[in-house]
């Protein structure tokens, strides 16, 4: 598989449709600091090299990143059946930003944030619960894969905690992030820190940035952490997605990102984190719009189909919603992006041929077991590669 070419900033294109590309080394130190998704993460785990498949979608959204390097920021949010490759699509998207010198903040598993496996603590300074063993990965995963890309932006304010300076104007955010990992083990100081980071890379416009995120709809319901009277929090309540809905998704009508985009997606993997009624609603609203990209029909088509783990009904006039989940749902103004496109021909048979150079297969396919194939999928890349896996033919 060494003959593969690694997917750079030059790599999508139309030219290059159903070409398999291996994932780069600058992309794979990325997976490793960041994580990955637990389905891409098993899948990986069984190829000989690491690899991806460029389709028509990869292309669009590549355009689209090229586009929000000059200009504002765009929030878009990959929808699509299950196993139809949004986690994929972010990859890519990811891989080609870093390999243009992009900033790279990526969250595989947004899930984490919210489903109660971390500490947490109340901070009545800044009226958060306080999740240090979260900040600190994601403090180490940004220093770790962006550290070039890092010292070209300065902080523009200093950070003082009980009227002592802790960073002066003017330092280096590689600076920052590895002072504050060295020196600093207080939880409010990294998560201020934390805070201090992003909003200096939402405001700043000298590298581009893109805040990728796996699994976004939890950041609009509720978690699995518990008040001192064991209610249920919110996410908007817990210090990290607090963060990010107020710097980088939700952000005030003058704020948010400046130069670069936030791509996330709607996890249909885990039942018990389905989207939430106020996301819905957000997105209903959006889908609705005289010239809606992505039509409501088509939504509702995805999200409550039969064979989905965590299909919802549509939200009616006595669905009860979180005011606060809400008003960030609608303040995130997502454009929808329909990423269900299926398989095409050549896109299935690039698959199934790089599969069998892998040793995927039991046999060598022919023509008509091929298309039984592609049809019993219904296009979709990973009950394609799933049903070849398991085939004896």
């Amino acid at each position: 598989m060494s003959d593969l070419l690694e997917l750079d900033a030059s790599a999508i294109s139309k030219s290059t449709l159903a070409t398999p590309l291996a994932w780069s080394k600058l992309q794979l130190q990325a997976q490793s600091g960041f994580g990955l998704p637990q389905e891409i993460k098993r899948s990986q785990s069984i190829q000989p090299r690491p690899r991806t498949i460029v389709r028509s979608r990869s292309v669009s959204l590549i355009d689209s990143l090229e586009s929000a390097d000059k200009s504002s920021a765009q929030r878009q949010l990959l929808i699509g059946e299950l196993g139809c490759g949004k986690s994929t699509y972010i990859l890519q998207s990811i891989a080609h930003t870093l390999s243009a010198g992009w900033i790279v903040l990526y969250i595989p598993r947004a899930i984490s944030f919210v489903d109660s496996s971390s500490p947490y603590a109340y901070n009545a300074a800044l009226q958060t619960y306080l999740q240090p063993a979260i900040v600190d990965h994601l403090l180490s995963a940004m220093l770790e894969v962006n550290r070039k890309a890092l010292k070209q932006v300065q902080i523009k304010e200093s950070l003082s905690i009980d009227n002592k300076e802790v960073f002066a104007s003017g330092t280096t955010l590689d600076t920052v992030l590895d002072r504050a990992l060295k020196e600093h083990n207080s939880p409010l100081t990294r998560q201020l820190v934390l805070e201090l980071v992003w909003s200096t890379l939402a405001k700043q416009s000298e590298v581009p940035v893109l805040v990728a995120i796996d699994d976004a709809q939890v950041l609009f319901g509720p978690t699995r952490y518990r008040n001192p009277d064991f209610m249920p929090l919110q996410a908007y309540e817990l210090a990290v997605p607090r963060s990010l809905l107020n710097i980088f998704i939700a952000p005030r009508e003058d704020a948010g990102l400046k130069r670069g985009a936030v791509l996330a997606t709607i996890s249909m993997t885990h039942a018990s984190f389905p989207a939430p009624a106020e996301l819905l609603i957000a997105m209903r609203e959006s889908a609705s719009a005289e010239n809606a990209a992505v039509p409501w029909n088509r939504v509702k088509q995805i999200f409550a189909s039969p064979t989905c783990p965590t299909r919802v009904s549509e939200p009616h006039a006595y669905t009860e919603v979180d005011p606060q989940s809400l008003a960030n749902a609608r303040n995130a103004q997502f454009r929808l992006v329909d990423v269900g496109d299926k398989l095409t021909r050549p896109e299935a048979a690039s698959l199934l041929h790089l599969m069998s150079r892998e040793n995927a297969l039991w046999a060598v396919p022919d023509d008509e077991i091929f298309i039984e194939k592609l049809v019993e999928s219904s296009g979709n890349i990973r009950s394609f590669e799933q049903n070849w896996r398991k085939s004896l033919v």
